[in-house]
């Protein structure tokens, strides 16, 4: 039979204490401002037990001064994003915290209105895991007065906030050596908005080898999706000669280029080794399977976490920005 539940108030009437006492005890703040003796705190600790209470999250917010919330803004629970907001979750488990995701489509709009929302103190920090158009400005904007919310990003830094990412600029140099050691020559880059590390990366490690520039198929508009590669395919088709090796901007877009080259008779890696980004679980669902770099969003969840909770806490974090080194996993879409 399930026992009578049980309140704050009736605890403490109890045990012949003040509410003040009994939430002190619940949040493990006896004896610093207030005292509580140890046979007073065992009888609290006992009906607890007892009647199975759990305090209120209102009333542990009232009695700590902190929600134990991070909202975590994203564009859409692409592959990777679900991924990334899982890890989160599991890192905030650890540390008894709450996640809330906030979807914002990409749309500016939207994250101008979470942020305004979030204000109000339902969480005590923000995690933005991706920019949108204005993103850096409104990083600024809501950090300072009279806003003041502690944001942490997972994307390329804005000065005075905290942030880790992966390294961009290595993952394009680990995707060009990996190609050009395949015996690739013709090399293109596939996806993005035109301003990303990992092209530049990619160029950079092409110029060094001193081989031809190679061709760099962007679009401002692009948002990274399966329709994204299906749809600049067209322009990569129509090229007079057919680059040899690929490096698309992530797996979901590299998994839609793929479908296109394998629909017209394209041969892969034969004729055109693809390599991807993030390593998701895509990878594994595309014939051929998709080598990708690893962008370790495990890793940035820990770290992001870390960092966050320092930043709650008023301690200084060091370093404020962080890098995670990427890593190549081979599969059967580049040459061997």
């Amino acid at each position: 039979m399930e026992k009578e539940k049980i309140t704050l108030g009736q605890i403490a009437k109890k045990v012949g204490v003040s509410k003040t006492v009994v939430s002190a005890v619940l949040n493990k703040k006896e004896n610093k401002k207030i005292f509580v003796s140890e046979e007073k705190k065992k009888k609290i600790l006992e009906l607890v037990s007892k009647y199975h209470y759990y305090p209120r999250k209102s009333a542990k917010e009232l009695a700590t001064g902190k929600t134990n919330t991070i909202g975590v803004i994203l564009h859409r629970l692409t592959p990777f994003f679900s991924l990334l907001l899982e890890e989160l979750q599991k890192e905030a488990f650890k540390r008894e915290l709450e996640i809330t995701p906030y979807i914002t489509e990409g749309i500016d709009e939207k994250e101008e209105e979470f942020l305004r929302m979030m204000r109000d103190g339902r969480v005590d920090g923000v995690i933005i895991t991706a920019f949108v158009e204005g993103s850096r400005e409104r990083c600024r904007k809501f950090s300072s007065p009279p806003y003041n919310l502690k944001i942490l990003t997972i994307t390329v830094p804005v000065k005075n906030i905290p942030s880790v990412r992966f390294d961009g600029v290595k993952a394009g140099k680990l995707a060009a050596e990996h190609l050009i050691e395949t015996g690739c020559r013709r090399l293109c880059f596939y996806g993005g908005d035109g301003k990303c590390e990992r092209l530049k990366g990619f160029i950079e490690y092409i110029k060094k080898k001193k081989l031809s520039d190679p061709v760099v198929i962007t679009d401002k508009n692009f948002r990274g999706y399966f329709p994204d590669g299906v749809k600049y395919a067209k322009k990569f088709l129509s090229l007079k000669k057919l680059p040899d090796g690929v490096f698309v901007y992530n797996d979901l877009v590299a998994a839609g280029l793929l479908s296109e080259l394998i629909k017209n008779g394209i041969k892969v890696p034969d004729e055109v080794s693809i390599i991807s980004c993030d390593n998701t679980e895509v990878c594994l669902y595309t014939n051929p399977k998709l080598t990708s770099i690893n962008s370790h969003p495990s890793l940035l969840a820990k770290i992001a976490l870390e960092k966050m909770l320092l930043f709650i806490d008023g301690k200084k974090i060091e370093p404020l920005h962080t890098k995670v080194e990427p890593h190549l996993v081979i599969r059967d879409s580049t040459r061997k």
